[in-house]
């Protein structure tokens, strides 16, 4: 053994509560900073680059969540794997699988980069219905970013890695210094230097060098349990192919928001409103806004994934069952605070971004409508991430996709065929009251046959 070998175990001692608190804590707040990005990325477009720009990057909102999903395939599933290898203290199989992940990332990456050259500017040109400028700007946008997915897929890789080892704090503190490294350097190369669209993006890919180069530092000066480079134990293949099982359901969940993102542009180009370009423009901003509450939820589920992953490797079975209760009645109180918010200040929060009146007004009619039921999805985020933890593949796939695939994108396509336009919007609280049954069903389902109490607990550690 080494001394890394040796290091304790952080998840496993103490009171559950304080674990929780140590760990969410800075996952929540780096996230909260990095929704705050977007955020601030909205109004710097929309103030110095002027609406259109704004536009054509919403337009592209599809293929960036693409790319996000292609990175949460990877970094998702190897964090599930790496917390119960180093739970189970087995490091060098933890070590095996973060290298195959960096090889699959570097791998989805290059095509991704493939594909760029065959198909984004026909993408670009349907996405902005045609608009030259539109598609000029927003074919620059995604060109720049995928030609960098390489950064973004490592740091995504690293960030998670650290989570699983127990370094939160390091984790927290070089997520929120590249946040703000981002805002800075985009604030400088959109507003000083006039770059428009390509400044963003630039922006966001310098900052992810400046992270990556920071993680090198931190694992060269031996602070965590797995070192910067070691070849460790297991397939490279094995490992892949663990990987994208345990890492599809979350990762095919955000490619179902990619497609339900490209759906309801194109529904409301068809089924046209007072103003189609008011609207679009408020879904824009109805997005980043609703991004900004999404991130810091999800950081709750990846602290209860963390948790939950070593001490179910380490066989804690209470402190399993504990952890998952913890993380629910927080998720829920958050999630009832944000939708008070959404359905009340609707109005308010447009006119931060935009002050056009036709725009507030769109934001403040579609919000409301959109985030109604918004304090349902909480657990349900929290759920996946729990059965994800416990290598579950089969329930947190069923909780991230019937969602989007089965519920979802069918009533984004039917529901305004019945209700007209307003049916884009009644889609999402229709679809979180179903999710109801799903989640009530799939409960059953594991009580009875994998034996869990009440569908969630194993009566003893595996």
């Amino acid at each position: 053994m080494t001394g890394r070998d040796q290091a304790p175990n952080p998840y496993l001692h103490g009171s559950l509560a304080r674990v929780f608190a140590r760990t969410a804590a800075p996952i929540v707040l780096f996230m909260t900073v990095n929704g705050l990005y977007a955020v601030v990325d909205a109004l710097l477009l929309g103030r110095l680059a002027g609406p259109k720009a704004l536009t054509a990057v919403t337009l592209m909102f599809p293929v960036s969540l693409l790319i996000i999903a292609l990175q949460t395939m990877v970094s998702s599933g190897m964090a599930s794997l790496v917390a119960r290898r180093i739970g189970a203290g087995d490091i060098r199989a933890a070590e095996g699988t973060v290298t195959a992940a960096n090889l699959l990332a570097l791998s989805v990456a290059g095509l991704l980069i493939a594909a760029l050259a065959v198909g984004s500017g026909p993408l670009a040109r349907a996405l902005s219905n045609g608009d030259p400028e539109l598609a000029r700007m927003g074919l620059l946008f995604v060109s720049i970013m995928v030609t960098g997915a390489p950064l973004s897929f490592l740091l995504s890789i690293q960030g998670n890695a650290l989570r699983s080892e127990g370094r939160v704090g390091a984790t927290a503190t070089i997520s929120v210094a590249m946040t703000f490294l981002n805002i800075a350097l985009s604030s400088l190369l959109i507003g000083w230097f006039g770059l428009g669209v390509a400044g963003s993006a630039a922006g966001t890919l310098l900052a992810q060098a400046a992270a990556i180069a920071a993680v090198a530092v931190y694992r060269l000066a031996g602070r965590t349990p797995l070192p910067l480079y070691a070849r460790g134990t297991g397939s490279i293949l094995a490992n892949w192919k663990e990987i994208v099982v345990l890492g599809a359901p979350a990762s095919l969940g955000l490619l179902g928001f990619s497609l339900s993102s490209g759906l309801i542009i194109a529904d409301i180009q068809l089924w046209s409103t007072a103003d189609p370009a008011a609207t679009v423009a408020a879904y824009g901003v109805v997005t980043r806004i609703l991004t900004f509450a999404f991130l810091p939820l999800l950081g709750m589920s990846m602290a209860c994934q963390s948790i939950v992953g070593n001490n179910f490797g380490a066989g804690l079975g209470e402190r399993v069952r504990t952890t998952l209760k913890i993380a629910f009645i927080i998720a829920v109180v958050y999630a009832a605070i944000f939708e008070g918010a959404f359905v009340f200040l609707a109005r308010p929060l447009g006119a931060l971004f935009v002050d056009a009146p036709l725009v507030i007004a769109e934001v403040a009619r579609v919000m409301p409508l959109i985030s109604i039921t918004y304090v349902l999805s909480a657990p349900l985020m929290i759920l996946a991430g729990y059965y994800q933890a416990l290598g579950m593949a089969g329930s947190a796939a069923v909780l991230n996709l019937v969602r989007t695939y089965v519920i979802g994108l069918p009533l984004f396509a039917l529901l305004p065929l019945a209700a007209g336009e307003i049916g884009i919007w009644i889609a999402y609280p229709v679809g979180d009251v179903a999710m109801l049954g799903v989640v009530a069903g799939l409960l059953a389902r594991n009580a009875r046959r994998r034996r869990l109490a009440w569908g969630l607990f194993h009566g003893h550690a595996a």
